[in-house]
């Protein structure tokens, strides 16, 4: 909990960031976090933040100093102590996050993405749902980005997959069909997992006997169409 003084400068912060100018502002909050760092043990207060920007849309900037000094230090201290939120919490910063490499370096180099924080979030807590579906949405836009660019072949980022990329799509793959069921959406999702298998397995195929094929479509045009 906040301090009398603590919570004074915190609402002459807000007061400022509604209508004053921008160094007004940072003024405002750097007095608000030189006081925070008198007790540590406000990392509730700064969690509540997070999980009212994140999950509740509260119309709030978080500015960086005011992540790095208070917001990320309390998250960070919830995910490495796997509390419920935490990492939903900082997924939903993602974009503070890749901003700020001095908060980074902090996490485990895997879990710093808001994919793979959700994951952690969902870990954590196997009945967080929110996570879930943000993790299934930002998954199945992952996975449809990856058939983009078919027939010319299966999209791993911005270039075409390289045979142990396709490996790693089929593992993701994988993961994806574990979450949809789970959360019974497997059905409305039939469809796209039924082109990523056979996309993903047919393109490394392709790939390590190039030599038989002049494209990726060739390839394609000669597989037995379903049902002959």
């Amino acid at each position: 909990m906040l301090t009398e003084n603590q919570r004074r400068l915190w609402d002459a912060y807000e007061a400022a960031e509604r209508r004053a100018p921008r160094a007004d502002k940072l003024l405002a909050l750097n007095a608000f976090l030189d006081a925070l760092t008198l007790s540590p043990q406000s990392h509730w207060e700064a969690r509540s933040i997070a999980e009212q920007v994140v999950d509740h849309r509260l119309d709030l900037v978080i500015r960086r100093p005011l992540f790095e000094r208070a917001v990320f230090p309390a998250l960070l201290a919830g995910y490495r102590a796997h509390l419920p939120g935490c990492a939903r919490w900082l997924a939903g910063l993602a974009d503070q996050l890749r901003r700020s490499p001095v908060c980074r370096e902090q996490l485990p180099f895997k879990e710093t993405s808001e994919v793979a924080l959700l994951g952690a979030a969902i870990r954590d807590d196997p009945a967080d749902s929110r996570s879930r579906e943000r993790l299934i949405d930002k998954m199945e836009n992952q996975l449809r980005y990856s058939l983009h660019e078919l027939p010319a072949g299966v999209l791993y980022g911005m270039d075409g997959a390289s045979p142990a990329e396709c490996v790693e799509l089929e593992e993701e793959l994988d993961e994806f069909c574990r979450l949809v069921e789970a959360g019974w959406s497997g059905e409305r999702f039939a469809e796209l997992i039924r082109a990523c298998r056979l996309h993903v397995r047919g393109y490394r195929d392709y790939l390590l006997h190039r030599e038989q094929y002049s494209s990726y479509a060739s390839y394609l045009a000669q597989l037995p169409s379903e049902g002959s």
